[in-house]
């Protein structure tokens, strides 16, 4: 009977479909290709390495699997699993897939905050023409990056190329960043903001980054700082963040994540001035370099699984990442 791997991918083209299918062969084993939405237990009974994604409850009662790769990074829905935490499955995700199209997307978005462009879409809405006034720039601005994994890493990249000095902020101080000035842990977060001129956290949710930021660090930031979040809606206390737009104790938001998505509608954040918001959309495989990243990631995963070698981005449960 055929080794059966089970991929559930909503970005599947012949392209990486074929390269999934010939790594498969070539390590003994036959690609299944299932629709995500709606996998079946039957199908996935079958499979003794799942791609892509699938219930909960659908993983756990896997009767074969031993290996699960998410075809995402962050994995904090699965580390509970009981088969998963107790050992019996592996879980690893596709991080090194999504920091180049976040990064991107959080430069996008702070250079927008930082040159207006919101207040000048407004004007153009209005046939408006005139200068809004001062605008600020990424060259010599202090940018603390709260976690350093692959997005934190290429977003601290791209700002440093463009002149920044970055503070980075990381659960072990002694894991050196290539791109950082200044490296601060966990426990001295608030040092790394106070004064820092744009705040971005790219965190996964884990119990330690649950509401990092809250009132207290709110205070330490600049009147006119700006945080971006790309990682978990958790890691801000979210009516906190609300209170310092609304009453101007910080200089704006660029937010992807929430702690209720879709954000609701009520959210008193659809109305915070010098705020952009959007739909969890950073990290998402709507670029297909990404898309073609994740591939690679799982089938270079998969020859080091036929060789029973250690895999990539295997998870760690009890960190959650």
């Amino acid at each position: 009977m055929s080794r059966i791997i089970g991929v559930c991918i909503p970005f599947l083209n012949e392209e990486r479909k074929n390269k999934i299918s010939e790594t498969a062969k070539l390590c003994g084993f036959e690609a299944n290709f299932y629709n995500y939405e709606n996998i079946t237990q039957d199908e996935i009974d079958n499979c003794e390495i799942l791609f892509g994604m699938a219930s909960r409850k659908l993983v756990n009662n896997a009767k074969k699997l031993k290996w699960m790769q998410a075809s995402f990074a962050g994995v904090d829905k699965y580390v509970d699993v009981e088969n998963i935490k107790n050992g019996n499955i592996m879980l690893t995700n596709s991080s090194g897939a999504y920091g180049i199209t976040i990064a991107e997307h959080m430069i996008t978005v702070l250079l927008m905050l930082m040159r207006r462009m919101p207040e000048y879409y407004d004007l153009q809405k209005e046939k408006g023409w005139g200068m809004i006034g001062e605008i600020r720039s990424i060259m010599n601005s202090t940018i603390t990056v709260v976690g350093l994994g692959d997005i934190g890493e290429n977003f601290a990249k791209r700002a440093k190329a463009m002149g920044a000095i970055i503070r980075g902020v990381r659960r072990n101080v002694n894991l050196k960043s290539e791109f950082a000035d200044e490296m601060y842990s966990n426990d001295n977060l608030s040092e790394a903001i106070d004064g820092a001129d744009v705040i971005a956290l790219c965190l996964p949710e884990t119990d330690e980054t649950k509401f990092i930021i809250g009132n207290e660090e709110l205070k330490k930031m600049k009147s006119d700082a700006i945080i971006i979040n790309v990682g978990r809606g958790t890691a801000i206390d979210q009516d906190a963040l609300t209170d310092a737009l609304i009453n101007n104790k910080i200089g704006g938001a660029a937010l992807d994540v929430f702690v209720q998505e879709p954000l609701p509608k009520d959210s008193p954040l659809w109305n915070c001035k010098n705020t952009i918001i959007t739909p969890h959309i950073s990290g998402n495989t709507s670029l297909p370099l990404t898309c073609d990243i994740v591939v690679e990631i799982f089938c270079k995963n998969l020859i080091k699984y036929a060789n029973n070698e250690k895999l990539n981005n295997l998870i760690d449960c009890r960190k959650g990442y």
